[in-house]
């Protein structure tokens, strides 16, 4: 079972803000809070109407981090309000299990504020604590400077690029980078 004991945090300009392991209880705000963060950027694979269409679909996938060693998701809060999440799956078998992928996001409002390198480095101490978990990896939209500079801060290395892998719309195509960065001396 995946759990971190929930943090609290203050963010650059003075304002509190906790992080805390999800539970099936937070599927609803999960579900509306990733449609919104969905509608607010580019920098999403998923439009938001192709998030889960059901709170049901939603909590099954909260209880299935819960439950799976490899996985955790975490949220970050203030107020009462999901401000961000990251959510990381190892792989799924044997010869893969070392190794998983991240996905992270944080309301506009929030950005810039340390709460993703906050919620970024609880992730990592959980996978160095993980007997299972050996390399964290991500994919990245080339043109999002911020993030990018995030995931270097914090020892991501990039290990490759999928040329106009995502297409915004007509004509308008983003390349991907592949980071990673190892959380065990192999």
């Amino acid at each position: 079972m995946a759990d971190i004991p929930t943090t609290t945090f203050t963010d650059r300009t003075g304002k509190e803000f906790l992080i805390r392991t999800a539970q099936t209880a937070d599927a609803e705000n999960l579900l509306s809070y990733i449609r919104a963060v969905a509608d607010e950027t580019e920098f999403f694979v998923l439009e938001s109407d192709e998030f889960p269409p059901t709170v049901e679909a939603e909590r099954t996938w909260v209880q299935d981090h819960v439950d799976h060693p490899g996985k955790i998701l975490l949220v970050a809060e203030a107020e009462g309000h999901i401000i961000g999440n990251i959510s990381f799956e190892a792989g799924p078998s044997r010869r893969i299990a070392h190794r998983g992928n991240l996905g992270i996001s944080v309301t506009r409002a929030w950005r810039g504020r340390g709460v993703g390198t906050a919620l970024l480095q609880r992730l990592l101490k959980w996978a160095e604590a993980n007997p299972i978990i050996e390399k964290v990896a991500l994919e990245v939209f080339a043109t999002n400077d911020s993030a990018i500079r995030l995931y270097k801060k914090l020892g991501f290395i990039e290990q490759g690029v999928a040329r106009k892998e995502v297409k915004l719309g007509p004509g308008r195509h983003v390349d991907v980078l592949s980071m990673y960065r190892f959380v065990k001396q192999l």
